[in-house]
């Protein structure tokens, strides 16, 4: 078990502290050892998953989203110089062909493990953007549970992309670019349009803070987020975060109808008053069905929330905070029905709790993760509910961690 510190009681995970990650970098080593004899200038990167704390649905709209990279959670990658010309790579992961090779001028995907494509996709656009020719050996490591919505993808990407960074001496890339390589390697080679937020955060992540970006013009602003006396528990429901069914594109592609019928670039140039305006008004176009009022509706709402949240951040108004959180739920939920059973079972004993300041899903929803910020003195009382009353749930406490490091590892 990579994660450490278990209380078997509550089922909770302690925050992982800066000394801990080193446990993460051994399964590493032994790992690389096990498959690799080549251990000449070792490298690792790390990069942290995420957590959005507000701001759901917001990036496709050019909204604004407020990620917080998780304090030593995240992807680990150990490398070094391959003499065979092949990328070789292998991962503790319980994943199809857990190990896997190529040579370089591999095409096919179908011929690449699912798993694996984020690392192909990752080293493909780093070659493009530094001229290298990319051959070595990898072992990937993480304390991340994959399919929580967590961004244990970005992690991945942007691990592998840091790794290489130190190992071929490339420190002239700018952290947009790795950002925007990274983000194009999960487009193109694991066929995912995702956002650019999970990369982001993984590569500009800041210890004591959040993250404030703008997806229309991809500016951000770092933001204080901490207090002593108050922590943020993060509940998995371990139902596998999915897009279920198509829906995901089912909700995107009515924004941009909205959109389209409105005549505007997207929903982040339309307040609320102007969309109520418009669905109550004859100009609106028979095509959208009823139903699209209530996904703009959740949209517009959203980014109004998000852009408030930084303000109480700013002003440390925490409470407020708190039910900007329970607001965004309660939107997801109703208007934009993006959450599910379990999730709504893990927030409503949330709210049920005294001390709890805000609680709500996170990620894309369809199963995942629950954000929760609670007073310190009360965390075991949530703790205590959460195990009787959400017993298919585990929790771990949390803080705002770094971002993407690379350093080379250096044996006794």
């Amino acid at each position: 078990d990579l994660s450490s510190g278990i209380n078997a009681e509550y089922g909770i995970q302690t925050n992982l502290r800066m000394d801990e990650l080193p446990q993460l970098q051994e399964s590493c080593l032994e790992l690389f050892e096990t498959h690799f004899e080549e251990v000449h200038k070792l490298t690792i990167g790390y990069a942290p998953g995420r957590v959005n704390l507000i701001g759901e649905h917001t990036d496709y709209n050019n909204g604004y989203v407020f990620p917080m990279a998780l304090a030593n959670k995240g992807t680990m990658v150990l490398g070094c110089k391959a003499s065979d010309g092949f990328v070789n790579m292998a991962t503790l992961a319980s994943v199809e062909q857990s190990n896997f090779s190529y040579i370089n001028d591999i095409t096919e995907l179908r011929d690449i493990p699912l798993w694996a494509r984020y690392v192909v996709g990752v080293i493909k656009c780093f070659e493009e953007l530094t001229g290298e020719s990319v051959s070595v050996n990898l072992a990937v490591a993480s304390n991340l549970p994959m399919g929580a919505g967590l961004s244990s993808s970005a992690s991945l990407e942007v691990s592998v992309f840091s790794m290489l960074e130190k190992l071929y001496d490339c420190t002239s890339i700018s952290p947009i670019d790795k950002i925007k390589a990274c983000q194009k390697a999960e487009h193109v080679y694991a066929n995912v349009p995702c956002g650019i937020m999970d990369q982001y955060i993984a590569t500009l992540g800041a210890v004591g803070h959040a993250l404030f970006i703008n997806c229309e013009n991809n500016d951000y602003e770092s933001v204080p987020f901490g207090d002593p006396n108050l922590v943020l528990v993060i509940t998995d429901t371990h139902k596998k975060h999915e897009l279920a069914g198509g829906e995901y594109a089912k909700r995107r592609a009515t924004c941009e109808a909205v959109s389209k019928s409105m005549n505007v670039g997207s929903l982040a140039e339309v307040d609320l008053q102007q969309l109520e305006k418009y669905f109550n008004s004859s100009d609106r176009s028979k095509d959208l069905p009823p139903i699209s009022y209530n996904r703009a509706r959740h949209v517009v709402t959203e980014i109004d929330r998000a852009r408030k949240a930084k303000e109480c951040l700013k002003r440390g108004d925490m409470a407020t905070f708190g039910e900007l959180m329970n607001s965004s739920h309660k939107s997801l939920a109703g208007d934009y029905e993006v959450t599910c059973t379990e999730l709504d079972e893990v927030v409503q004993v949330a709210w049920d709790t005294e001390g709890v300041l805000g609680s709500r899903m996170t990620g894309g929803g369809f199963g995942g993760c629950a954000i929760t910020l609670v007073e310190a003195a009360s965390v075991s009382d949530l703790l205590t509910r959460l195990k009787h009353q959400c017993p298919y749930s585990t929790s771990f406490s949390t803080t705002a961690g770094m971002g993407s490091k690379a350093w080379e590892l250096i044996r006794n």
